[in-house]
């Protein structure tokens, strides 16, 4: 599609976001495994990161391109943090590069389909990504006005089997 103003031609290119071919893995990883430059966010969480958190890396061709964090259920977690009896994604961030082509959610489904076991799933995210949350099922179920943290959950539709 050709736009015409003036003396400019703006060319408009539809991109295919996430084609058949790309596979992504998600891949348990050690917290030092994670890049500070291309990962800030999860950096600013690294110190309150300890052994109980399990760290996910998402891979496509070999380059992470996210990384999650997730608090198992309070039974795994020596009373370090209060899960509510369901895990918790406590940290997700997606390469800055890799933003808005749909590989967010399709890691995100990685995460909840293949990793994590439970049939429900409780989220701490900050305002400004809660939609991002919401298109993918979460529920808001309170804000900590003290973090400045939504606190979302999510229910499985229907138990899928997790091929180990």
């Amino acid at each position: 599609m050709k736009l015409q103003r003036k003396d400019y031609i703006f060319e408009v290119k539809k991109v295919d976001i996430i084609t058949k071919r790309e596979e992504i893995n998600v891949v348990l990883i050690k917290v030092d495994d994670v890049s500070d430059m291309i990962f800030p966010f999860f950096t600013s969480y690294k110190l309150s990161i300890n052994d109980s958190i399990q760290i996910y890396g998402f891979f496509l061709n070999e380059e992470m391109i996210a990384v999650s964090a997730v608090i198992p259920d309070s039974d795994l977690n020596n009373g370090s943090f209060y899960t509510y009896g369901s895990p918790i994604i406590y940290v997700f961030e997606v390469r800055e590069d890799k933003r808005g082509l749909g590989y967010g959610k399709k890691c995100v489904e990685l995460l909840i389909e293949k990793v994590i076991e439970s049939d429900t799933v409780i989220l701490s995210c900050t305002p400004f990504v809660a939609g991002f949350w919401e298109k993918l099922g979460f529920e808001l179920k309170f804000i900590d006005q003290s973090l400045y943290m939504h606190r979302m959950m999510f229910e499985k539709k229907e138990k899928k089997e997790i091929k180990k």
